[in-house]
């Protein structure tokens, strides 16, 4: 990978090119990974390298931004995140109604506020609907948050001088199938937990006893109920509430809640070096075939990371929120 730094403004102030000792390069579908990088102790790199500058890379189209600049033992090192992480430094204070177009939505709440110096929403034809009420969260709260629950990703992207925020949801493509037996995919773990999986909530809110106002909300399909308290009493019901409206209130709070407590179905493998950023990428969707485990399941690409030193480049894939192929 050759990479380049720009400053705050997003004006190229270093070609680094290959001159790297490591680069460890971590992305996110609809979530935020970190960034290490990695230089010689050299006065371009002491003067340049600051944090809140941004690393991009010429075969990929994701930004990243430098937050901790630590120089020590010869070596200049950056530590960051996918420049995405600037929207958590920009607050939504008001309310997205229940099915909301997301990437619409998440662009209106942004531009309602001063924004990020720089920043801006590119334009988007994804019509997927947020089904839930959400309110007074940060820019990258509402993106993933929202995002996940409409299987969206988002990415920040340099545009000129600038830096955009994509949504994107690549379709599914024919003949995307990975197993050891094909040998196209070294499986390197598998996780398959329910310990953190909630399907049922109880969100309580303001009253006492029997009186205190309550909403259920379950996902259980009929299945067995996997039960979750909430207390919310600090929603605090606004003279403007119906007993409708509050209630609005609490299902958000419960479903906020219900995203957090999923279950782990993942897949962690390394990929043919040539197919990873070319045959297929982050956010596309695989049929992964595993024999051992007598398991076939289709899923998007939810993370990767590269890690580059000595001219040697290892990628792991991740994949998640497996849908089993029968």
């Amino acid at each position: 990978m050759r990479l380049s730094l720009y400053n705050e403004n997003m004006k190229r102030i270093a070609i680094i090119g290959e001159r790297f000792v490591s680069v460890l390069w971590s992305e996110g579908y609809n979530e935020i990974q970190t960034f290490t990088l990695e230089l010689q102790e050299t006065e371009e790199f002491k003067k340049k390298v600051r944090p809140d500058c941004f690393v991009g890379r010429d075969d990929r189209k994701t930004l990243m931004v430098i937050k901790a600049v630590h120089v020590k033992n010869g070596k200049v090192v950056a530590y960051g995140k996918q420049a995405a992480r600037c929207l958590d430094d920009v607050p939504f204070v008001g309310t997205i109604e229940k099915d909301t177009q997301v990437a619409a939505g998440i662009r209106s709440a942004y531009e309602q506020g001063e924004g990020y110096r720089g920043i801006s929403f590119a334009d988007s034809d994804l019509q997927d609907l947020y089904g839930h009420q959400i309110s007074n969260k940060s820019i990258l709260e509402l993106c993933e948050t929202m995002c996940p629950d409409a299987d969206m990703g988002f990415r920040a992207v340099r545009h000129g001088k600038e830096i955009r925020i994509e949504f994107y949801k690549p379709e599914e493509k024919p003949n995307l199938k990975y197993s050891q037996m094909l040998g196209n995919v070294t499986v390197d773990s598998v996780m398959l937990s329910t310990e953190n999986l909630k399907n049922h909530v109880i969100v309580l809110g303001d009253g006492e006893g029997e009186e205190r106002t309550r909403v259920e909300i379950d996902n259980s399909d009929g299945g067995q109920k996997l039960s979750l308290i909430v207390d919310a009493r600090d929603i605090i019901r606004e003279e403007s509430d119906t007993d409708e409206s509050y209630q609005e209130k609490l299902t958000a709070r419960g479903n906020e809640y219900l995203l957090e407590r999923t279950k782990t179905w993942e897949c962690l493998f390394t990929p043919l070096t040539a197919d990873f950023g070319n045959r297929f990428d982050l956010g596309d969707i695989l049929t992964v075939m595993l024999p051992d485990f007598d398991m076939k399941f289709r899923t998007r690409v939810t993370r990767f990371t590269q890690v580059e030193q000595d001219n040697l480049t290892k990628t792991t894939i991740e994949v998640g929120n497996i849908t089993i192929v029968r």
